[in-house]
């Protein structure tokens, strides 16, 4: 039988308009292909963006390697210097870091206050409303949230109370709040900045601790760098790496990634049984017309091939139905959450709870590439049984019938 007619009689039982079983039960096959494949797309981009912010928005704006010690200002500029020599290092700041209370009237928040200097105000600038420059020697910048909770906006006056040398004497500073920072990540929780020249001004020497934040070109090259600078800097010094505060999370993100990528899996092999069973009545229901072809010359290879051809029809078009399903949807998941946000009136996502604020997508070729390879893959392997069940029918009996 020429392969031109065994194509013609499969795309016939697959995509022929008619009211037929076979046709039906094709539809149905590939409607089950295509939203298998859709819901696995969808949710794919939407843990690729949350693993893409986790990268690119939190990590950045925190440091990926952090040294802390006590040392004297010339032995942290050599050290500086050095680490900064290195290709592998985009940035090296100086900071200081202290416990404190912020007080607004009646409102009251702990928070963990760091002294920064220019280079380092460098990661946010994008993120601040209103746009900054430098930060004033009296001037800080909070996490939008946190702000929100105390009620402050920009130009309010705030004061800070720290804690000076020896534990015993308490050390009150007001800052004017100059900018906010909105990254839509937990880090708008409880980040407060201000310029180094605070606490140098201050009446006595505030507890701090100093060090020194490095921010790598590759960042998951930090567990190296820590291990480096260990060995490198006094023993009394705390080297450690964004995977001690963010590790976890990160962790958690990628787990819960893989998990929900092998569910949505099993669900496109559910979507290939589905097409075994649909074909194996397609051939039930074809049984008569599969005689008369063997009764006129075809050949079991042939019977074979118009199953095989059919049930690679039905992943052809499952497949790109549920890509380009999979894509629209994608693309239409954040403004879906901000709908349903405006209905609910109630955030979705909140940061002290999630690490972000809004459903971010990242859509990837290769994801669309590789779930469409493996369905494509199912749908053949699906039609085996039943193409070998049609090619094996008795001739005389079913044509008695």
């Amino acid at each position: 039988m020429p392969w031109l007619l065994c194509l013609n009689i499969a795309l016939r039982q697959t995509l022929d308009p008619g009211p037929g079983l076979s046709t039906f039960l094709s539809r149905v096959s590939i409607v089950g292909m295509a939203l298998a494949i859709a819901l696995l797309l969808t949710v794919q981009s939407v843990m690729n963006g949350f693993d893409r912010e986790m990268r690119e928005r939190i990590l950045s704006l925190v440091p990926h390697v952090q040294v802390s010690g006590s040392s004297t200002a010339e032995a942290w500029a050599e050290l500086s210097e050095v680490v900064g020599s290195d290709p592998d290092v985009a940035r090296v700041s100086r900071f200081a870091t202290t416990d404190a209370l912020l007080m607004r009237g009646q409102s009251v928040a702990a928070t963990r206050l760091t002294a920064i200097d220019r280079s380092a105000l460098q990661p946010y600038l994008a993120l601040l409303s209103p746009s900054l420059e430098a930060l004033t020697p009296d001037g800080l910048i909070l996490g939008r949230a946190l702000a929100s909770r105390l009620g402050l906006v920009v130009g309010d006056r705030v004061t800070f109370i720290l804690t000076a040398e020896g534990g015993f004497r308490y050390q009150p500073v007001s800052v004017t709040l100059q900018a906010v920072l909105d990254s839509g990540t937990e880090l708008d929780e409880g980040l407060a900045l201000v310029h180094r020249e605070v606490f140098v001004a201050s009446a006595y020497a505030i507890r701090r601790a100093e060090g020194l934040s490095i921010q790598l070109e590759d960042v998951f090259s930090s567990a190296q760098w820590r291990w480096n600078l260990t060995q490198l800097v006094p023993a009394s010094f705390r080297v450690t790496d964004w995977r001690a505060t963010h590790g976890n999370l990160y962790s958690a993100i990628q787990l819960s990634r893989d998990l929900i990528s092998l569910i949505l899996l099993v669900v496109i092999f559910v979507a290939a049984f589905n097409i075994v069973s649909s074909l194996m009545l397609v051939v039930t229901d074809r049984r008569k017309v599969v005689a008369m072809l063997v009764a006129m010359g075809a050949r079991s290879r042939d019977v074979m091939s118009i199953f095989f051809i059919q049930g690679a029809v039905i992943g052809v078009v499952g497949v790109a139905a549920g890509t380009l399903l999979g894509y629209v949807m994608a693309c239409w998941v954040p403004e879906a959450a901000l709908l349903l946000e405006q209905w609910l009136e109630y955030p979705l996502l909140q940061t002290d709870v999630y690490p972000l604020s809004f459903v971010p997508v990242d859509i990837r070729w290769q994801d669309f590439a590789s779930t469409g390879a493996i369905a494509m893959a199912l749908s053949v392997l699906a039609a085996t049984l039943p193409a070998m069940r049609a090619s094996s029918l008795p001739l005389a009996e079913t044509l008695s019938h």
